[in-house]
């Protein structure tokens, strides 16, 4: 994430990408438009795609709450014909969020929201089938491998539509 901005830029930029967001005190509603999708990815997974995103001089639009250590998500597109990529991001413990999405805010530590529209290449949102890419190459080559994450149960779905 090379340029953040204050909490009240990201509904001005956000409607290029084609998603919309507000913020109040205690809370940010994210709407997604047609064929986007936020990921959100465990801390150790995201870390490591992120440095593969950079080293690949790929960019895109994320919001992070609750500082470096909260929750990222990043904003990517076709999501229609993913269905092996999202399956296999849930496996990894990934949360895909579609639709309208609500986070609160923690009160303790101010609005704690940061908004990239990220640097590299322009403005461009990565497919979700990327991000897979990115999670399948640091699962291989991350030492003592990214394999003891967390997974989840095939009966549930990470998948969230509001």
């Amino acid at each position: 994430m090379t340029s953040t901005a204050s909490a009240a830029e990201p509904a001005t930029t956000a409607n290029r990408f084609d998603w919309s967001i507000s913020h109040a005190e205690d809370t940010i509603v994210v709407t997604f438009g047609v064929e986007r999708a936020g990921i959100e990815l465990p801390a150790p997974l995201r870390i490591g795609v992120e440095l593969f995103f950079q080293d690949n001089g790929l960019s895109g639009p994320t919001i992070a709450i609750g500082g470096p250590v909260g929750r990222h998500i990043r904003l990517v597109t076709g999501i229609s014909k993913a269905d092996r990529a999202i399956e296999y991001l849930e496996h990894c413990g990934a949360v895909l969020h579609v639709g309208r999405a609500v986070w609160h805010l923690s009160p303790v530590s101010g609005p704690g929201l940061e908004w990239s529209a990220g640097g590299g290449h322009g403005h461009r949102i990565p497919p979700l089938v990327a991000v897979a890419a990115a999670v399948r190459a640091v699962r291989l080559y991350t030492p003592d491998g990214l394999e003891q994450l967390p997974q989840a149960s095939r009966g549930e779905s990470s998948l969230t539509a509001r």
